[in-house]
């Protein structure tokens, strides 16, 4: 142990940025954030971030922070970095991006991809890559700006994901951590590394070249120090350590404390997911759920993810939450509280109200869209808002049963984070859905708290995961299933849940025939 008693732990989510001070023992000492501005498209489905807002807000959160704390700085251990997932930043060799990020709700694709070639799909095919390998190409976002940006693919010296992007930033270096690599990217999920020969044809598919790549360090190695310039820019203490836990689902689930894989966490973020441990690799070629690399070494998470999860909480606000918006207003307190109160007395089910959370395609289906279904005249703003969250727990439930089945893991508990799991209702409805315990944590910065638990470990302040876990990870409120919730939830699952989907997926497609959106081919 190296005898200091904080770390400060980094978030950078899609729509804001946090800083936080963690001690020894998790507790949250200080926190600073800060919004990021939206995310903007330039034609339809696209979704870029400006990086020179990310990095002003960085500095600006790490230098509020700083200035709010008031500890020895030596006693600050290192930094743990976390972040949104699959943005793709193209950098030039002195670490300046060359353009906008594209973020991971982008859905541009490739228009007239290469040609893959049959020996390549033969082999794919044996290794079951095949269908990964074709929805790879035709969304990779490093083809695309091959195709379309020429010029400032000729310039690129490294891609870089966000965490990369504030890596350059913070020590100089090209590094990352493996744990931040999901999605499309030339990496070995199972060996935990980038592809090699024979399997090397990958980049030349994907449209990335070996030199375009950082390099790669575990969970819990220190890649870089603080440099001058850094300091002088944020605030933060020059020389200090840095660690890049992994992404933010990723830290998540080791921020939950879940390092066993009978603990589930469920992440009511704007892309919802469900997610376990697994020490073995176990992969589902049909893409219904994905593994990535764990915040923890020789590990994995096998992730099940809905794009838009309570992203849809913020569009009802947007569209129909006005009145709320009004009365949390006049009493100060912000619109979640009064919808919370507005749909507490509404039963289980929503009184005949069902909905399908796909307002985005998911990955295996681009025909599939969002549904409301039950409509009556007994029927309000505050059923649709309660019908949101049990969509996105049934078909949590549904992915969950789909993974069960495959990999064995038995879920016998879940944790809960997240800006949604400030909500008593949506957790209680988590917890009658699977007809287990749902726990709240102490702190709802789970992800922060996870980065901060691999900089522990990776700075020496604790010596193993597991002794790291145990002193920083605390529960807060457990909420008990309902049972004759949990029978009114089986029910529709079984009965009208399930069936909803194959009902509706030929009307989508003839929809889609008839306005051309999405395009078939």
């Amino acid at each position: 142990m190296n005898g200091k008693d904080y770390i400060i732990a980094i978030d950078s989510g899609t729509q804001s940025i946090r800083a936080v001070l963690f001690d020894r023992h998790g507790r949250q000492i200080a926190l600073e954030q800060a919004d990021f501005e939206p995310y903007f498209s330039l034609a339809p489905g696209w979704a870029e971030q400006r990086t020179e807002d990310y990095w002003d807000k960085l500095c600006q959160v790490c230098r509020g922070l700083m200035a709010r704390i008031d500890i020895d700085h030596r006693q600050i251990a290192g930094i743990g970095l976390t972040s949104q997932r699959n943005t793709v930043i193209p950098m030039d060799r002195d670490g300046n991006a060359l353009r906008a990020g594209i973020i991971w709700l982008d859905q541009r694709t490739v228009a007239n991809a290469p040609p893959i070639g049959r020996a390549i799909t033969f082999v794919t095919g044996l290794l079951g890559l095949a269908e990964a390998i074709r929805y790879s190409q035709k969304n990779s976002k490093f083809l695309w700006i091959k195709l379309n940006e020429p010029e400032i693919y000729r310039q690129t010296h490294k891609f870089v994901q966000a965490t990369g992007f504030f890596v350059r930033k913070l020590t100089g270096e090209f590094r990352d951590s493996y744990a931040m690599i999901s999605g499309i990217s030339p990496f070995d999920y199972k060996a935990l590394r980038y592809y090699r020969a024979p399997l090397d044809f990958i980049y030349n598919v994907l449209g990335i070249e070996k030199r375009h790549c950082v390099d790669l360090y575990s969970p819990d190695q220190v890649i870089g120090y603080i440099t001058a310039q850094a300091a002088e820019a944020t605030g933060l203490p020059e020389g200090l350590p840095l660690v890049v836990g992994g992404g933010d689902k990723q830290c998540e689930l080791l921020g939950a404390g879940a390092i066993d894989p009978s603990v589930a966490v469920i992440s009511f973020g704007t892309g919802t997911a469900m997610e376990v441990i697994s020490y073995k690799y176990i992969n589902d070629g049909q893409l219904r759920f994905f593994t990535w690399p764990a915040a923890l070494p020789r590990a994995w998470v096998i992730e099940m993810f809905i794009l838009r999860g309570f992203w849809m909480v913020t569009w009802f606000k947007q569209e129909f939450g006005h009145r709320e918006a009004l009365e949390a207003e006049k009493r100060g307190v912000a619109p979640e509280v009064v919808l919370d109160e507005v749909i507490r007395n509404i039963p289980p089910g929503s009184m005949g109200l069902m909905l399908q959370p796909h307002w985005s395609p998911t990955v295996n289906n681009k025909f599939a869209k969002g549904a409301i279904i039950g409509f009556g005249d007994i029927h309000t703003r505050a059923h649709i808002y309660r019908a949101i969250f049990e969509g996105i727990c049934f078909e949590l439930r549904r992915m969950s049963e789909i993974v069960r089945k495959k990999t064995g893991i038995a879920v016998e508990e879940i944790r809960v984070g997240g800006g949604g799991s400030r909500s008593d209702v949506v957790v209680q409805i988590a917890a009658d859905m699977f007809n287990l315990p749902a726990s709240r944590m102490e702190t709802s910065e789970i992800a922060a708290l996870g980065a901060a638990i691999d900089a522990a470990v990776g700075t020496g302040m604790h010596e193993t995961f597991q002794e790291a876990v145990a002193a920083m990870v605390h529960k807060g409120r457990i909420f008990q299933p309902d049972p004759q919730n949990h029978l009114i939830y089986s029910r529709l699952f079984h009965e009208a849940y399930q069936k909803s989907f194959p009902t509706l997926d030929p009307i989508y497609r003839r929809i889609a025939r008839i306005t051309g959106y999405p395009a078939e081919k």
